[in-house]
Order: structure tokens, then C-alpha cells, then sequence
């Protein structure tokens, strides 16, 4: 990694490093949809897998900086990228799994923070800032507007999307996929939330109207879910801020008035009918339907555990219920096999679960295939540390304020709903919001510094 303070003039007919980011970037969150319209191979949703550790080690190489804290920012997340990949190698070694097992599974969960790596390591101009927040903007624009579209053309019969309904079809630029409503949705409400706090620049009606887009989406697309992880995010937040005490009670007001507001649109209004349908409180008492179903995986993973070291190691990347053991490994065994994949029965055992209990099938927030279930399950214990180590660094020097840090907090949430974290076009959205807003506040204070400085001199003078 070679680190300097200038920046070299681009070479014609070179891609520079703003560039690479976007390209990166868009392999990922355009790849369904381009796959759906042109016919294309399936195998071109895993481009990204090679295109984004290309782009890291590109940007490694030619990246020119003396920040020292972009630097130790760099360092560290090398490390414990470094840390995360050998948990992965000793688990699938320790239970026998395939190598391509153990170099999947770190891509997927890895992929986000290498990506964010990549961000941070270039100097970025204002022309280069606002050159990728274009990128972003229009990107979240036009995964909006098709999902706005997409929702009655399969309701009407116009648009054909395999055992998918209007609210799990409409996907955006995640059409099509079994999970693009929510994800879709998901995109918009974290950058909704970043909008709304980060660009003072646009108008105050512009960023309330770009709010309730991302609100109307979770409507429309039935990702009920989202509200509740957002709100545990919330008091999450106001928990950690219980120090703060002018913080806490300017959080604890926002989240009254929007509790009220919420509460009286449930009651009124007929399009928030839908909030009340898992308000049943015998669902979870102790011997509640939804505690059986959520936890289902946890005790059929407990169950293969053949010697204590399990709780350690798991039982090997893509044997239980993470996205790669459950669907990915399935859906792409014609390419991975050859390679030398492994599987086993837990991740059908838990779809068959799935498919035949009610409750599971009704609503995700009650799956039993969920995030953290299949850290643990696939890595155990030292997995899921490894993990938390870098999501911990992530919050520490990107949690830049209250609408970023909820944002994180979410993510967490959302990885005991569903297996959200290992959704590379979302993860790689929320990688891409924090390292923009990132850059920004590196422009601000550099540009500040600047100035005072100017300002010494010319009082020397």
C-alpha cells in the first residue's frame, strides 16, 4: 500500500479511482435487474465477487494520502478483514468444508467492509464527492421508481415474476428476487435517513418528500419489518446516548412524536391495516408460535454439534441456514460444485420448515433463517466476534451521526429478521452511504484546516 499527499495528474485512457468505485458499486446493485432484461447468465450477479477485491487492491496500490487517521483507518480494517478471512479457514478446515465454501462466505459477509476500504483510501475531491453522490442519488431514484412501477404490473398480470406477488415482486433494481421488495425498500429508508440529515444543501420539503417516498415504499411493498427494526435501532441509540442527557430527550421526543403519529395512522387509515396483523399477543408468550418458529434453525443447528468445539468453529461455512447454505450453494451448485463445494441438510431441513409452517411462511420477521443464526451456525462463536470486531470498527469511525449510527444499529436488527446482511446490493448501499458521508466530512475539515491556515499566514505577514 503505497500512501502519499499528492495526487497524480489521470493518465488519458486510465480509469482513475472514483470511477472504479462506481463500477464496482454498480456491478452489484444493477446486476439483477440487467441479468432480468437482457436474458443474460445468472452467473453475472457474482461479477462483483471479482470486481470488488480487484477495485480494493487497485485503490491498496494507487492510492496517494498522509493522513494519518485515513491511514490507521486503513490498517485496521486490513487486519481484522484479515482476522474475519482466517475464522472462515479454520471453521471450514476444523468441519471439512470446501475451500469454495469458506472463499464465498467471506465475500459475502466481507464484502461490504472491503468495499467501504476502498472508499476511504482514495482523496477525494469536491468534483469527485459529488461526482458518486450523483451515482447514488440517481441510483436510488431509479430503484424507487421501478419498484413504484413494477407493484401494479404484476398485480395486473403485466409483468411476470415466478411465485412472486405484487409486494414481493416489486423490487426495483432487485427484480427479480425473492427478497427484492424488502431489500429494495431498505435501500430507500437508510438513504432517505441520510438525505434527510446530510444534504442541508436541497430544500427542506425535498428531503420531507424523499421520506415519505421511502415511507410509501414500505407500504406498497409490504416490508412491514422495517419499521420495527428502525424503531429497536431508535431506542438502541437513545440507550447508548443515556449519557447525553439533552441528546436523549431530543431522541426520546422524535421517537413520541413519531410513535403517536404512527399509532393514530394504524387506527384511521386503512393502508396501515396491515401493522396490527402480528399483534397477537399469544403469538409470544413462552410457549408462543413465533419463538418456536424464530428459533427453530438455533435448535437444529445445536443438534448436529458432534463436540464442544462446535460452539467455537460451527459446523462450516454453507452448512446451516445462512444465505449461502440455504439458497446460494443450490442455485449456483452447477458452477460451485465442480469447484469442490460441500453442503448439508440443515439449510433444506429449515426451507421445508419454512414452507410448511404457517406462521414462517406469512411473514419473515418470523423465519428461522436469519442472519446471525447463520454466522453462528456456519462459524460459531469466534465467527460471529470476528464479525462484530469489524462492524465495531465501522461504528466507530462512521457512525458520524445519529441518522448513520441507527442506520448501523439496523443492520443488526435486521440480521435476526431475515438474512439481510449477506444481501450484497444492500450492504453495499449502506458500505456506499457511510463512506460518502465519510469523504465529506474529510473534505470539510481538510478544507477548514486550509483555511486556518491561510489565516495564520496572513496575519504573519
Amino acid at each position: 500500500m503505497y500512501l502519499q499527499t499528492h495526487t497524480t495528474n489521470k493518465k488519458k485512457g486510465v480509469i482513475d479511482n472514483t470511477s472504479l468505485i462506481i463500477l464496482s458499486f454498480c456491478s452489484v446493485f444493477y446486476s439483477r435487474i440487467f441479468c432480468s432484461i437482457t436474458r443474460a447468465p445468472s452467473i453475472l450477479n457474482l461479477a462483483h465477487f471479482v470486481i470488488v477485491p480487484f477495485v480494493l487492491v487497485v485503490v491498496l496500490f494507487t492510492s496517494r494520502t498522509k493522513d494519518h487517521k485515513q491511514i490507521a483507518i486503513a490498517y485496521s480494517f486490513l487486519l481484522r478483514i484479515f482476522i474475519f478471512l482466517v475464522t472462515i479457514l479454520v471453521s471450514a478446515l476444523w468441519n471439512n468444508t470446501g475451500l469454495i465454501n469458506a472463499i464465498v462466505s467471506f465475500m459475502m459477509l466481507a464484502e461490504p467492509f472491503m468495499f467501504l476500504l476502498a472508499i476511504i483510501c482514495i482523496s477525494m475531491s469536491s468534483e469527485s464527492i459529488n461526482r458518486i453522490k450523483k451515482w447514488l442519488i440517481w441510483s436510488v431514484l431509479i430503484n424507487f421508481v421501478l419498484a413504484a412501477v413494477q407493484k401494479p404490473l404484476i398485480d395486473a398480470g403485466k409483468l411476470y415474476a415466478k411465485g412472486l406477488n405484487g409486494t414481493d415482486g416489486c423490487g426495483g433494481v432487485f427484480f427479480v428476487s425473492g427478497a427484492g421488495g424488502y431489500v429494495s425498500a431498505s435501500v430507500s429508508v437508510a438513504f432517505a435517513l441520510y438525505f434527510f440529515t446530510n444534504e442541508k444543501n436541497f430544500p427542506l420539503w425535498s428531503r420531507i418528500m424523499v421520506i415519505i417516498a421511502a415511507f410509501w415504499q414500505i407500504l406498497f411493498s409490504d416490508s412491514k419489518q422495517l419499521l420495527p427494526a428502525y424503531l429497536i435501532a431508535w431506542c438502541l441509540l437513545i440507550f447508548l446516548n443515556s449519557k447525553d442527557l439533552g441528546k436523549t430527550i431530543k431522541l426520546l421526543s422524535a421517537i413520541a412524536l413519531f410513535g403517536f403519529g404512527f399509532l393514530w395512522c394504524v387506527q384511521n387509515l386503512e393502508a396501515f391495516a396491515g401493522f396490527t396483523a402480528w399483534a397477537r399477543p399469544e403469538l409470544y408468550g413462552p410457549d408462543g408460535e413465533a419463538w418456536y418458529a424464530k428459533f427453530y434453525s438455533v435448535r437444529a443447528i445445536a443438534s448436529y454439534y458432534q463436540s464442544p468445539l462446535n460452539w467455537l468453529f460451527g459446523l462450516g461455512p454453507g452448512h446451516t441456514v445462512s444465505r449461502l447454505g440455504v439458497w446460494f450453494l443450490r442455485d449456483y451448485w452447477s458452477i460451485l460444485g465442480p469447484l469442490g463445494a460441500t453442503t448439508s441438510s440443515i439449510g433444506e431441513e429449515a426451507m421445508q420448515f419454512v414452507n410448511s409452517f404457517w406462521i414462517c411462511y406469512s411473514s419473515s420477521l418470523f423465519s428461522p433463517v436469519f442472519g446471525w443464526a447463520g454466522i453462528w451456525g456456519d462459524l460459531g462463536l469466534l465467527g460471529i466476534g470476528s464479525y462484530l470486531f469489524l462492524s465495531y470498527l465501522a461504528w466507530q469511525h462512521f457512525g458520524l451521526d445519529d441518522s448513520l449510527k441507527v442506520t448501523l444499529l439496523t443492520v443488526i436488527v435486521l440480521g435476526f429478521i431475515f438474512t439481510q446482511m449477506e444481501e450484497p446490493g444492500f450492504m453495499l448501499a449502506i458500505a456506499f452511504i457511510l463512506g460518502l458521508a465519510w469523504q465529506e466530512r474529510q473534505l470539510k475539515k481538510q478544507t477548514e484546516q486550509a483555511f486556518r491556515k491561510a489565516y495564520r499566514q496572513l496575519l504573519i505577514l
